[in-house]
Formats: C-alpha cells, structure tokens, sequence
C-alpha cells in the first residue's frame, strides 16, 4: 500500500464531515431535553472529527515534502504530532472516564488521562522549543516521524512507550461499553498489522488505520449509539 497526501486528504475528506455530524447528533442529545455534562458520548463522536483533521493535517506533510517547502513541512508535522503523542493520550481514556458509570474505575480512567497528558506534554512541548528535534522522512512508501526527547535513556524510552501504548489500549478495552470495547480492538489489530508490514512508519500508518476504524464509530451513531449501549445515566463524581 503506498500512503500519500491524496490518501490522506480522501480519509480525512469522510471523516471530518462524518465526525462532525456524530458531534453534531451527540449534543442535541435526546430532543435537546439534556444539559451538555449529560451528553456522555459527545468525546466518543469526536473520534471520526479529530481524526479526519489529523489525516488533512498529514496530507499537508506529504505536500510540503514534495514540494520542497520545509516550513509548511515542519508546521504540519507539529500538528500531526499533536494528535499522534499529545492528543489521543489524554482523549482516550477521558472519553472512557465519561462513559464509565463505576465511580472507582472512572477515577482510574481519570488518572490515565491525567497520565497522558503530561506524557503528551512531555513528548509535544519541546518540540515548539527546538525545531531540529522533529524530523520527518519517506520510509517503506510512509512517513516516518523521529521524535528527540528530553531524557533519552533506553528505560525510559521503553517505559514511555509502554504509557503510549497503555494508555491508549487499556481503556479502550477493558471498558464495559461493547462498542467502545470493539473500537479498541479494531485499533489493536490496526497496531499489530502496522507493526508486522510498516514497521518503518509505525506512528503515521497506525493513525491511518485508526482513523479508518473511527468510521465504526459513525456507523455506530447512523444506528442510534445510545441504544445499543444500553449506558445508564452518569452518576455524580
């Protein structure tokens, strides 16, 4: 499969109308009789959105690649970036956390998501600092993006990695929500098959394959999302 900027241009030109219709539908809620804190699926409706600007974000990478333009190829890559280790590793499990009806496991989610933005914070923030600390290359037909961190000892790299990928799974699969818990096995196996063919752009094919599972999500809410979960109402913190 070769991956370019019509490729991602395609996949966010779906999604991003896509999401915006499931956000859209989540805060109308049922005939618009609930407040917005009653709205628990509105950050699950975001997925398709904020994907779908993560993949036109990446489109713009391609093009300032290849067009010779390392400033439009930098920006763009910032906000890739965003999405790929800042974004995701605190929306995921707050998402979770608002879902969840179980005041003890919502806390965990909580945490996680306390986690994941400061390890986002951790892995985003000093890249506005040092531009020559984000680098982007053509590996394998996708893009690698290579990432310095401030500390970087091999057990710390490891153990960051093992947040990155904690963080986003755990929550996604050991929720109670069936839909949800199907979302995230579906980016399980977008991450087990990236990583046995495009080891050489892991990041970048991994968030294209889950995007192309957020789609799941707006099928999910086309049927009625409130339905099939079956959720009952969120109890007070």
């Amino acid at each position: 499969m070769c991956f370019s900027a019509t490729a991602s241009f395609a996949l966010g030109s779906v999604l991003i109308p896509m999401g915006g219709w499931c956000v859209q539908k989540a805060w109308k809620g049922e005939a618009d009789r609930v407040e917005p804190a009653d709205r628990p699926f509105l950050p699950l409706a975001v997925f398709p959105l904020a994907f779908g600007l993560q993949q036109a974000i990446e489109g713009v990478v391609w093009l300032g690649m290849g067009g010779q333009n390392p400033a439009l190829m930098h920006s763009a890559a910032l906000g890739f970036v965003f999405f790929s280790h800042g974004f995701w590793l605190f929306w995921v499990p707050f998402m979770v956390s608002v879902l969840e009806d179980r005041p003890r496991v919502r806390w965990i989610w909580r945490g996680m998501a306390g986690v994941g933005f400061w390890l986002g914070a951790y892995f985003w923030v000093p890249l506005l600092l040092h531009a020559d600390w984000l680098t982007v290359s053509v590996q394998g037909r996708s893009l690698h993006y290579s990432l310095q961190i401030l500390i970087a000892h091999p057990l710390l790299m490891q153990l960051g990695r093992m947040l990155y990928g904690s963080t986003i799974l755990v929550p996604l699969l050991l929720t109670k929500h069936p839909i949800v818990q199907r979302l995230g096995w579906l980016v399980l196996a977008s991450l087990l098959l990236t990583s046995q063919l495009f080891r050489e752009g892991l990041i970048s094919v991994w968030c294209y394959f889950a995007a192309v599972a957020s789609v799941y999500v707006g099928y999910q809410f086309f049927q009625g999302v409130e339905t099939p979960m079956e959720s009952p109402p969120i109890q007070g913190s």
